[in-house]
C-alpha cells in the first residue's frame, strides 16, 4: 500500500507537506509546482485519496458519483531504470511527467482516468490496463500476450521496440546539429564531443544493455562526413551525471587532450566539467567554450550561465498526453515517432573568436 511516507519520498519535500497538500489545507502555502508534483504523483502511485477532505464546489466534489467503471482508462506509468522523482539528476523525466500530467489536467481528463503505477519489473503488472506510457530507455518483448492486449502505448525518450507504437523523443541528430552550426558560428572548427553510451533497461529480465547513444551517433556521423577521424574528437564517459563529467574533463586536461571547443551530452556532464575546469584553472567562455545539451533548470545559474540545446522535456510529456488523447479518443491505430521542437539557447559559455 502506497503510503504519505512513499509519496514524500517520491517528490523530496516532507510527510506533512504532502499531508496538508492532499488535504486541502487552505492555510498551507506552497508553490504551485510543488503542489502538482505532490498531487500527480499520488495520482501516478494509485494512492487512495478518498479520505483527503475536498473544497466544497470542487469538480472533484461535484463529480458523478455514478460513473459507471467501464469509463475509467486504466493507465500505466513504467519507469524501471529509476523510481520517479528519486534523484534531483533525474530531474529531466520529472518534468516530462509533469508535462504529461498537467496536460490531462488542462483537457480535464485526470477524473476520467485511473493510474497505476508500476513498481515490479514483472509483465504480471500489465494486467488489466487500457494504456502504458513508459518512462526512459526501456526494452521490452512487444509480443508478449500482456503487452499485446494493451490497446494504446507509448514510449518517451527511446524508440518503440520494431516501431510498434508511439515514440516520443529528442531529435538528437537536430541537437547535434544546431550545436555544431553555432560553434561554426563564432569561429570554432576544432571541435570536440563528450558523452556515454545508453543503459538499456531489459524488462523484466533484471539485465542492462549498453548501446550507442544517437547524439554520440549523430556527432560520429559529423566527423565522418567532414573528415574527422572520430576517436580523436569523443570520449564517452559511464554515464551521463556530474561526477563523469568531471572525471572524463579532468583526464582530457590532463592528458593535454582538451579541443577548445566542447559539446557534452548532457548538462550534467557539463556541469561536472565546469569543476575540473576551475580547479585547473580554465576559465569557461575564454579559455575554453562549452555547450551542453537538456537545458535543465540549473544550467543558467552556472558560472559563466551554460549555452544548451533546449529539449523541452515538459513538451515531450504534453506530446505524450496529446498522442494518448489521439488514440482513444479520435480512435488513431496507427503508431507515430515524434520529435517536439528544440531551442538553442545560448549563454555566455561560449567566445567568439576573432
Amino acid at each position: 500500500m502506497i503510503t504519505l511516507s512513499d509519496i514524500a519520498a517520491a517528490c523530496g519535500v516532507s510527510r506533512t507537506t504532502v499531508s496538508r497538500v492532499l488535504s486541502q489545507d487552505p492555510e498551507f502555502s506552497v508553490s504551485n509546482q510543488t503542489r502538482d508534483l505532490i498531487l500527480s504523483t499520488a495520482k501516478a502511485m494509485n494512492y487512495d485519496m478518498s479520505q483527503k477532505r475536498r473544497i466544497p464546489g470542487s469538480k472533484e466534489t461535484k463529480a458523478s458519483s455514478n460513473q459507471q467503471e467501464t469509463s475509467v482508462l486504466k493507465v500505466g506509468i513504467l519507469n524501471c531504470e529509476f523510481k520517479l522523482f528519486e534523484t534531483a539528476i533525474n530531474d529531466y523525466y520529472n518534468i516530462i511527467f509533469s508535462g504529461l500530467m498537467s496536460c490531462l489536467k488542462d483537457m480535464n481528463l485526470i477524473s476520467d482516468m485511473e493510474f497505476r503505477y508500476i513498481l515490479k519489473e514483472s509483465y504480471e503488472e500489465f494486467k488489466g490496463l487500457d494504456a502504458l506510457i513508459i518512462l526512459g530507455k526501456l526494452k521490452l518483448n512487444p509480443c508478449h500476450p500482456l503487452v499485446h492486449e494493451i490497446k494504446y502505448k507509448i514510449i518517451l525518450d527511446y524508440i518503440a521496440p520494431d516501431h510498434l507504437f508511439d515514440s516520443i523523443l529528442p531529435d538528437f541528430d537536430q541537437a547535434i546539429q544546431m550545436a555544431v552550426d553555432y560553434f561554426h558560428s563564432i569561429g570554432h572548427q576544432d571541435i570536440g564531443y563528450i558523452g556515454s553510451t545508453n543503459c538499456i533497461v531489459q524488462f523484466a529480465l533484471n539485465s542492462k544493455e549498453e548501446k550507442e547513444d544517437f547524439r554520440h551517433l549523430a556527432f560520429q556521423n559529423y566527423c565522418l562526413q567532414n573528415g574527422i577521424d572520430p576517436k580523436s574528437r569523443i570520449w564517452l564517459a559511464d554515464s551521463f551525471t556530474p561526477e563523469d563529467g568531471y572525471a572524463i574533463t579532468n583526464r582530457l586536461v590532463n592528458e593535454n587532450k582538451l579541443p577548445p571547443a566542447l559539446l557534452y551530452g548532457s548538462d550534467g556532464l557539463a556541469m561536472g566539467a565546469y569543476k575540473a575546469f576551475q580547479e585547473h584553472g580554465i576559465k569557461v567562455g575564454e579559455s575554453i567554450s562549452v555547450i551542453g545539451i537538456d537545458n535543465m533548470p540549473f544550467s543558467g545559474f552556472l558560472n559563466p550561465p551554460l549555452t544548451t540545446i533546449a529539449l523541452n522535456p515538459q513538451l515531450l510529456g504534453r506530446a505524450a498526453a496529446h498522442a494518448l488523447i489521439s488514440q482513444f479518443r479520435q480512435h488513431r491505430d496507427y503508431p507515430l515517432t515524434m520529435h517536439p521542437p528544440l531551442k538553442m539557447v545560448v549563454r555566455n559559455s561560449c567566445k567568439k573568436l576573432l
